[in-house]
């Protein structure tokens, strides 16, 4: 009975919705779909596209893979979430394209990768289709705005502290630190945000147990 009920708890939507957007955020605790954000996310228009990206070929990719039956062998399984993600991705490139045709276009090779992303395979199996079509069509909604949410403000931070602008408008810091505006140090300011949402969730666990 105790087992069932921590299930149940586990299970809730506000625990669903709290994991998606924090303990168990796509990127800075899964560290999925990072290579994207490290390469091309150097500012904050910049992650604005990767966001609205990412949003609409995992989404789609995701509802409609949703319906493959899992009596199907796990490695065709896989290959035909690429398939239907190569599906998703030729309606998303056109839309995308026509309402941000240069942001897009920087994007390059990251773009249509985005239909085989870590996500969607990952998450996918583990978890989504264990749970029912509401909880998972709400886990996915949620999983989605964490990440877009983490990528903005790591986009703004860079672009603040790595080139002193914001949306290419110098903003007059009194300090600015170029690294950032380089993979390497794309890859630390990724780092220390992930440490600072481990403090922060620990930090909350501890508030709560006392």
């Amino acid at each position: 009975m105790e087992k069932e009920t921590d299930l149940v708890k586990e299970n809730s939507c506000k625990t669903i919705i709290f994991n998606a957007l924090l303990k168990k955020n796509p990127i800075l605790a899964g560290g999925m779909v990072v290579a994207p954000v490290v390469i091309t996310v150097d500012s904050f228009p910049r992650a604005l596209t990767l966001a609205a990206a990412f949003s609409v070929i995992t989404f789609f990719t995701l509802l409609i893979s949703s319906f493959v039956p899992k009596s199907i062998v796990y490695t065709v399984r896989i290959i035909m979430y690429a398939f239907i993600g190569a599906l998703v991705y030729v309606p998303a490139s056109i839309m995308l394209e026509y309402f941000m045709p240069d942001e897009i276009n920087e994007m390059g090779i990251f773009f249509p990768l985005l239909i085989i992303n870590s996500f969607i395979i990952s998450r996918s199996e583990a978890i989504f289709f264990l749970e029912s079509k509401g909880k998972m069509l709400l886990d996915i909604i949620f999983c989605i705005i964490g990440y877009d949410a983490a990528v903005i403000l790591y986009g703004l931070i860079r672009e603040i502290i790595g080139s002193g602008t914001f949306c290419g408008e110098i903003i007059g810091i009194p300090a600015v630190f170029s690294v950032f505006s380089e993979p390497a140090g794309g890859f630390l300011l990724l780092g220390i945000m992930a440490a600072l949402l481990r403090v922060i969730l620990l930090t909350v666990k501890k508030v709560r147990q006392k």
